[in-house]
């Protein structure tokens, strides 16, 4: 009886020894598992924490994006502004000088006609005029005895000509035009022969 009992007693303590040794294992797997987690957690948050800082500054660079951009659409805005004011003075100025010239080459046709006297004068002022619309890029249409083009000629008139290789010249020109920087804002109108054809011909 006592020696059954004694074996017993061991069997029941190396249980017990194996069942605390399996414990204590559970217990640091459970424990090294643990400190993983809290690892994998402080790592998590502090990429979280770097991420809502990157994510702040990405804020902080875009409103400085959207800043300079609304400043330069303010800018572009004054610009085109500026722009329509410098065109719509432009568009003014050659209104005057468009008048100018009309009246001047009238007063030149009325000279050459009734006061020859009065002709070198106007010649000089027209000269004196000239330089400054060439350098400004104004061209006046005024040429006679070219071919008539009609993006440069408004054929107001027609005078009949036996010479056929008269036709479509200009003859005359009654107001001139001009273009601005290769642009014609104003064409010139003129009269241009007509090729008839007489019996004698025939």
């Amino acid at each position: 009886m006592g020696i059954f009992s004694f074996r017993n007693r061991e069997e029941k303590e190396a249980e017990e020894k194996k069942f605390r040794f399996e414990t204590e294992e559970r217990l640091e797997k459970i424990l090294g598992e643990r400190v993983k987690e809290q690892e994998f957690l402080e790592t998590l948050s502090r990429e979280i924490r770097q991420i809502g800082t990157d994510v702040r500054k990405h804020d902080m660079a875009l409103e400085d994006c959207l800043d300079a951009l609304e400043e330069q659409r303010e800018e572009e805005t004054q610009s085109q502004k500026r722009i329509d004011e410098l065109e719509t003075g432009q568009e003014k100025l050659l209104q005057v000088l468009d008048a100018y010239q009309e009246q001047m080459w009238n007063m030149m046709r009325y000279a050459r006609e009734h006061d020859p006297a009065w002709v070198s004068q106007i010649e000089l002022v027209q000269n004196a005029v000239k330089g400054k619309q060439i350098s400004g890029g104004i061209g006046l249409i005024e040429e006679t005895g070219v071919k008539v083009d009609y993006g440069l000629h408004e054929v107001i008139e027609t005078i009949d000509t036996e010479k056929e290789e008269q036709s479509q010249i200009v003859a005359e020109i009654y107001h001139p035009g001009y273009a601005y920087k290769g642009v014609v804002k104003k064409k010139a109108k003129v009269a241009a022969y007509r090729y008839v054809q007489t019996e004698r011909q025939e």
